[in-house]
């Protein structure tokens, strides 16, 4: 929908540098996917990568509190759809998350604090295996897990940094944690009324740093 009304989506794109004269964001530096470096112009920038957002506020000067909290999942195919949930769980106890994907069953959880690597703790990843047998011993075929691992950017409060900073036409909308999904279009329409000079929709100490 979006790139029917004209989004450019420039994947396989890494990011180097935001550029900036100190009072604003002039472009940002990136590198094509066939190696040549080029720079992207805008009226407004938006930084919202998530974990990685400090990594490229910091040359600017800015301290994001956002650090990356390191979690697991692990996808199952279902053995007996009937013995498996049709709704998501939440297992206090253990702090672990059940999906039902379709013909899958997905157990997510764990907190692991290891910076930016994405190497897979098989001790963690066999946990959530444990948990989901303890609980729904027949409903998967549980030797053909499939096992990811992403990271969360979590701020100490778990609130998201969402709104302006000191450079005029750089904006926020990072730090959402493990609610990223739930939050992500409602921080999305307040972001774009702040930028559109109008009053967001919601009450929230939205962030100026």
């Amino acid at each position: 929908m979006a790139a029917a009304r004209g989004v450019e989506f420039c994947y396989g794109t890494r990011i180097n540098a935001l550029e900036h004269d100190g009072e604003q964001i002039g472009a940002i530096s990136v590198t094509r996917p066939d190696g040549a470096f080029d720079s992207l112009k805008a009226d407004a920038y938006v930084l919202a990568l998530g974990s990685y957002s400090p990594l490229l506020a910091r040359p600017l000067g800015l301290a994001l509190p956002v650090y990356p909290l390191k979690g697991y999942s692990a996808t199952l195919p279902l053995q007996d759809a009937s013995a498996a949930p049709m709704v998501s769980i939440t297992d206090e106890e253990h702090k672990i998350f059940i999906s039902r994907l379709g013909d899958n069953l997905r157990i997510a959880g764990t907190a692991e604090l290891n910076g930016y690597s994405t190497a897979l703790n098989a001790v963690r990843c066999q946990a959530l295996i444990r948990h989901g047998k303890m609980l729904f011993a027949d409903a998967c075929r549980w030797n053909e897990a499939r096992f990811w691992t992403g990271l969360r950017p979590a701020t100490p409060g778990n609130v998201p940094l969402i709104g302006r900073t000191r450079y005029r036409n750089l904006y926020l909308n990072t730090g959402h944690g493990t609610l990223g999904w739930t939050e992500g279009p409602g921080s999305g329409r307040a972001l774009a009324a702040i930028i559109s000079g109008q009053r967001p929709p919601v009450e929230f100490a939205f962030t100026g740093v």
